[in-house]
Formats: C-alpha cells, sequence, structure tokens
C-alpha cells in the first residue's frame, strides 16, 4: 500500500513540475508577443527636440524575466539626452495621449491567455 502511495506522490509531483515549466515557457513566448506588439505601436518621435533620439523609446523595449520565470515585466525605459525616463510620459501623459504598452498587452491578452492553457494541457496530457 505505502508503494503505490508514494508513486502516486511521485506522479503527482511530476504533473506539477512539468505543467509548471510548460507554463513558464507559454508565459516566456507571452512576453515576447506583448513586447514586439508595444514596439509596433510605440509611437517614434517626429518632432526636433534635439533632446530625444528617434526610436529609441522603441527601441528600449524589452522582458525582465523575474521570479524564475512565473511572472515578466515588459519595460520602455528609453531616457533622453538630459536624463529624463520619457516611457511612463508618452504612455500616461493626458499631453502627449499616445499609449502603447496597455493597448498591446490588452490586444494580446486573450492570445496569451490560450498559450499558456495550451501549454499546461498538453504537460499533463504528455504524462
Amino acid at each position: 500500500m505505502a508503494k503505490s502511495y508514494q508513486s502516486a506522490e511521485k506522479i503527482l509531483r511530476e504533473l506539477g513540475e512539468n505543467a509548471t515549466k510548460a507554463a513558464k515557457d507559454a508565459l516566456a513566448d507571452g512576453a515576447e508577443i506583448v513586447m514586439q506588439e508595444a514596439r509596433n505601436r510605440c509611437p517614434v518621435y517626429k518632432g526636433n527636440d534635439h533632446r530625444v533620439v528617434k526610436g529609441a523609446l522603441r527601441d528600449s523595449i524589452h522582458t525582465v524575466k523575474q521570479k524564475g520565470g512565473a511572472k515578466y515585466k515588459i519595460i520602455a525605459d528609453a531616457t533622453s539626452h538630459d536624463g529624463i525616463f520619457y516611457g511612463k510620459l508618452v504612455e500616461f501623459s493626458p499631453a502627449i495621449n499616445k499609449p502603447f504598452m496597455y493597448p498591446a498587452m490588452d490586444a494580446r491578452r486573450d492570445e496569451v491567455r490560450n498559450k499558456i492553457i495550451d501549454a499546461v494541457r498538453e504537460a499533463l496530457r504528455r504524462k
């Protein structure tokens, strides 16, 4: 009796490990999808202000893995020549009114969620 209990425990642990790894891998893929969407939506400065490098905000968008891959941040951390981080200004300023990060996340939310669900289901089926 004890042997079958240990076997069941081992199987459940392996299922959990496989599902967790599949979810983290799918989340990493999802973060890349949202990052690319944000880059596509990011406005490129067309003005004449010499402090701003054209395309720098778009080019600064990247992902940062946290908590061992259980969480990702997508960051736009461009700075002007005088040291001002302006990603948040472009995203949230009513004067500029050109959000790109939140619309990217909203546009791809269902796709990323489905990618994670499908990956976990497949990992559980394989075992």
